[in-house]
């Protein structure tokens, strides 16, 4: 190759020779082959793995349902539910959680609270308000602080949770509730209907107005003031503590046997048998009720 290289070079300079005698009379010196004498090695090494999350001790952690207080859980800061990227499973994102699984202030963030498999004899089923890789952020059925401690951390609170612990789900359901008018609007996907409702919180104890979720059916007990009850994810923001069994304020959609109408109630919402009926057994857990 080298002997190939000087002679195209020789036969070069004797070409520009014969055609430009004087531009070519002191042709430049050649310069010295470059030889790599051997090939060069450079070492490839695996990129490390990302560190691994440290094991958390659930049962060391409080629970994060109804019933439990847990400093700590972050808002919603301003987020809505999203929507479902599989529209097959419902407009609307939802997340099923299949194993009780850590929740946390932020992504790879500090643990706060167990977000349980069951929540009150009921499957979790939490709205998801954002998604980034493995990590869900979910509204979550618990109070950040008491009404008495801190009202405006009371309800709208979130976690992260790792997507690995849930089913991807989803409901084509949204509720609306209008204070001023009192009614109640029921959409389920494109349809929608409108139906008045009997009662709502008191001026000094009034529903939050706040997102909140259905967390599920909870009981039938015919005889009681309350036999069929759909559990709201929000509390009161004005009392710690109304029902002394549970020590919540926690709200719901329930019937109830008074005749009284109007904002009389500790903020729950009451309806008709007939208006609980389009519900009952029929609206999704992780279900979205707004406020107006």
């Amino acid at each position: 190759m080298l002997t190939r290289v000087r002679t195209c070079v020789a036969v070069a300079a004797a070409v520009c020779a014969a055609a430009l005698p004087t531009a070519c009379a002191q042709p430049a010196p050649e310069p010295e082959p470059v030889v790599v004498e051997e090939s060069v090695a450079v070492p490839k090494a695996v990129a490390p793995a990302p560190p691994g999350r440290a094991p958390v001790d659930l049962a060391a952690l409080p629970t994060i349902d109804p019933v439990t207080v847990v400093p700590g859980l972050p808002g919603t800061d301003g987020l809505e539910q999203r929507r479902n990227d599989d529209p097959a499973l419902g407009t609307w994102q939802t997340a099923t959680v299949v194993r009780d699984t850590a929740g946390y202030d932020a992504v790879d963030g500090r643990p706060v609270g167990t977000v349980p498999a069951v929540t009150l004899d009921v499957p979790t089923v939490l709205p998801v308000l954002d998604q980034r890789g493995g990590w869900l952020r979910v509204l979550v059925a618990s109070r950040g602080a008491l009404p008495s401690q801190d009202p405006a951390q009371v309800n709208g609170r979130t976690a992260w949770i790792r997507a690995e612990d849930t089913a991807p789900s989803g409901t084509d359901w949204r509720l609306h509730l209008d204070l001023a008018a009192r009614t109640l609007t029921i959409e389920q996907g494109e349809a929608a209907q409108t139906v008045p409702v009997i009662a709502v919180g008191a001026p000094d104890s009034p529903t939050p107005p706040v997102p909140q979720f259905v967390v599920g059916s909870q009981w039938e007990q015919p005889g009681t003031y309350t036999p069929r009850v759909l559990l709201l994810s929000s509390q009161s923001e004005t009392i710690d503590a109304y029902d002394r069994n549970t020590g919540t304020s926690a709200t719901a959609i329930h019937t109830t046997p008074f005749a009284r109408t109007g904002a009389i109630s500790n903020g729950c919402i009451r309806v008709s048998d007939e208006v609980l009926d389009l519900l009952w057994d029929k609206v999704p857990a992780g279900t979205m009720l707004t406020v107006s």
